[in-house]
């Protein structure tokens, strides 16, 4: 018996010295007001702070013509939620001939409005919209980029942003040894995508054109802001670097995928177009969309950019006017 109470004693001992010290070590912690992307991974990758608050309308005004219309589908994408974004529903004004309306998603983490409307009257107005409540945070870059490498094995989720999508295409030799050029003589993931990542920015000429695919705006060396991020996520994917678009409110940006020692990945952005920024973000945009390569059910061919979409039948064809609005939060 006094065996055991001792053993009790010396355990109660060591349990006090120990929370006593972890409780020193908790106070003498710096508070940060940054938030991890536990979501990708452990607290190596990004980090966001600064956080802007928005409010984002999506909606449509359907206005009849001479005849009536009838069997309307209508899909709205809207913003979803993402490691560095929040979205909630704030109000839905959706008037009593819209029969149904419901929100699906999509491959890439797409979200769409979708709305049944069973008919429209001659010279009858029907307007529809949705408002959302949007916090997006700004990325700040990783604090040591050397533990990362590029994936030798690629999660079923992450196979996508290695492929060939609609106008991003690596499949060209010139291409392809270009990329290798590149890369040859960086020792690290981070320096080979950053290599990439600069020489397009230094070759390629910004020009304000109708977005074209990438294996022209290589041979060109020309194009607009969509042009230079799509050609840059094409040569990462040649080099075997994940990557993919970042569809925000008025642009553009990349994202490139790399993987740290314990094999947790990591999302990066980079403004190719404007503002050199590589690994970080620093003016939140409404996000609306990621990835380049979607499948929507009314299309027959997958789709670069999810877009708004509308099908109905009749004599005439009603006007038809999407609303996309970014207003001040209250």
């Amino acid at each position: 018996m006094k065996f055991l109470a001792a053993k009790f004693f010396l355990t109660f001992v060591l349990f006090a010295l120990c929370s006593s010290l972890l409780a020193q070590s908790d106070s003498n912690a710096k508070p940060t007001t940054e938030v991890s992307n536990s979501a990708d991974g452990p607290a190596a990758g990004v980090t966001f702070a600064n956080p802007v608050k928005n409010r984002w309308q999506v909606g449509v005004k359907i206005k009849g013509r001479s005849s009536s219309a009838k069997n309307f589908l209508v899909t709205i994408p809207v913003p979803t939620d993402w490691p560095e974004q929040t979205v909630d529903l704030f109000e839905e004004n959706i008037p009593a001939e819209v029969r149904s309306v419901e929100y699906r998603e999509l491959n890439s983490g797409v979200r769409q409005l979708v709305a049944s409307i069973p008919r429209i009257k001659a010279n009858q107005l029907i307007e529809m919209t949705v408002t959302f409540n949007v916090t997006t945070h700004q990325v700040n870059p990783p604090p040591h980029t050397e533990v990362f490498e590029i994936p030798k094995r690629a999660a079923k989720k992450i196979k996508p942003y290695l492929g060939v999508s609609p106008q991003i295409s690596y499949r060209n030799g010139k291409l392809r040894n270009q990329v290798k050029k590149l890369i040859l003589e960086k020792k690290t993931a981070w320096s080979k995508v950053e290599a990439i990542f600069d020489w397009v920015r230094e070759n390629i000429e910004y020009r304000d054109d109708e977005p074209s695919d990438s294996l022209s705006v290589f041979r060109k060396k020309t194009g607009c802001s969509e042009d230079l991020v799509g050609l840059f996520v094409a040569m990462c994917r040649s080099a075997k670097i994940p990557a993919r678009m970042v569809w925000v409110e008025g642009a553009q940006y990349a994202e490139f995928y790399l993987v740290d020692k314990s094999g947790s990945g990591h999302w990066f952005p980079c403004n190719v177009a404007g503002r050199r920024e590589f690994g970080s973000y620093a003016e939140p945009r409404v996000i609306q969309q990621k990835g380049d390569n979607i499948k929507v059910p009314e299309k027959e061919q997958r789709q670069k950019y999810c877009a708004e979409f509308v099908k109905g039948s009749g004599k005439s064809k009603p006007v038809v006017v999407f609303v996309r609005k970014l207003l001040p939060a209250e």
